[in-house]
């Protein structure tokens, strides 16, 4: 139940590129301006959830898990939407799921202006809501588009795509022959591309400062996304089976 187009890869790839930097960027921006839970990488809200729980700072353990929930929530939602979408017309499509993302970002603004907005090292009851709104929208996400052809892709974390990119260059370099070359080389390549997304939209958080209308940024580009890729999938619909 993920959105796959095998034959022609370079559409989904920027799919991919854009969805990864606005995950890098809401990712950091909420750690650096808001306060230090990761909203799309869980990995990290994991390792926080233990380190705060082993040290009985259960305020800051409640974030991290507060975080997980609502990305988990996201990601059921999300894949709850493609099932539908799948029995009724036999296909998936992230057009809506990207839609209600950029709504959320929207209300990510609106709840950050009510709040006050300023950085806390550890969560105030105001940020609660934040994280929920943007950890859900995250998680989403992270369900809207899960392979770039058939390249499994994660635009919300890394880690598994650096384990990924090892093992294709060490097989490589041992030349097992588990697949052609050129398909490694693929492979490798959209990897690469997506985490390098990933760290650009952090590098562009940095950038663009603290001030809470940027958040907007972020929506803006899901909403015209979300119009891309409807075109496209009603293009796809309108072509003979």
């Amino acid at each position: 139940m993920t959105q796959e187009h095998a034959h022609h890869p370079s559409g989904p790839l920027m799919l991919a590129v854009v969805l990864a930097v606005v995950a890098g960027f809401v990712d950091a921006h909420v750690y650096v301006h808001v306060t230090p839970v990761f909203v799309a990488n869980m990995s990290g809200n994991l390792i926080h959830l233990g380190i705060f729980a082993g040290l009985g700072s259960w305020r800051a353990a409640s974030a991290s898990a507060v975080a997980l929930v609502a990305f988990l929530a996201g990601v059921v939602a999300a894949v709850s939407h493609h099932d539908h979408r799948l029995r009724r017309r036999g296909r998936v499509g992230a057009d809506l799921v990207l839609a209600v993302e950029a709504v959320l970002f929207v209300a990510l603004v609106a709840v950050r202006y009510a709040s006050g907005g300023g950085f806390s090292s550890e969560a105030r009851l105001a940020d609660y809501p934040v994280l929920v709104i943007a950890a859900l929208a995250m998680g989403m996400q992270a369900a809207a588009l899960r392979r770039v052809g058939e390249i499994a892709v994660a635009t919300t974390y890394g880690t598994g795509a650096i384990v990924r990119i090892g093992e294709k260059l060490t097989l490589a370099a041992l030349r097992a022959e588990r697949a052609t070359s050129q398909r490694r080389a693929v492979t490798v390549t959209v990897l690469v591309v997506v985490l390098v997304s990933y760290v650009a939209g952090a590098a562009l958080a940095a950038l663009a400062g603290g001030a809470t209308w940027v958040l907007a940024g972020p929506g803006l580009v899901l909403a015209a996304t979300s119009v891309v890729v409807r075109r496209q999938e009603q293009r796809a619909e309108a072509m003979p089976a």
